[in-house]
């Protein structure tokens, strides 16, 4: 049986690619903020693995505090980070939810489109049944 046509079908089209496109901005987020994470637990790692001089002249010990600032500020910068993409995917999800509602419903109108040209394709088939039994009925009677 042939594909029927609707007047819903460009819509549907449209209405996926848009949901599949966020789709894609999604995964793009995900891995972005993958990333971003594997980044932060690096930076984690290295404050872990700080080692405090305990003996040495002033300026070596301004220069670990100074590297130590720098990294905290890392810290900060990524965590800032983090939140700012989260954020982003919190709106992407919204809309993406959107979006698939909006699929969902010219789907369904394009469903109950097809319905009742099957139901009218029905109903003149069995009219025209009906007609072609009467006509055998007269040629019999």
């Amino acid at each position: 049986m042939a594909k029927i046509k609707t007047k819903f079908d460009s819509l549907v089209k449209l209405k996926k690619l848009k949901v599949d496109e966020k789709e894609r901005e999604l995964t793009k987020l995900n891995n972005q903020l993958s990333i971003v994470y594997d980044e932060l637990q690096t930076i984690k790692k290295e404050i872990e693995n700080f080692e405090y001089p305990k003996e040495g002249n002033f300026a070596l010990i301004t220069q670990f505090k100074m590297m130590q600032n720098a990294i905290f500020n890392q810290l900060k910068e990524k965590e800032e980070f983090i939140n700012f993409l989260e954020k982003q995917k919190q709106n992407l999800q919204v809309q993406l939810k959107e979006l698939n509602l909006e699929y969902e419903k010219m789907k369904y109108l394009q469903g109950e489109e097809i319905k009742k040209y099957v139901k009218k394709l029905k109903e003149k088939e069995a009219k025209e049944m009906d007609e072609i039994a009467l006509m055998l009925y007269k040629d019999k009677g």
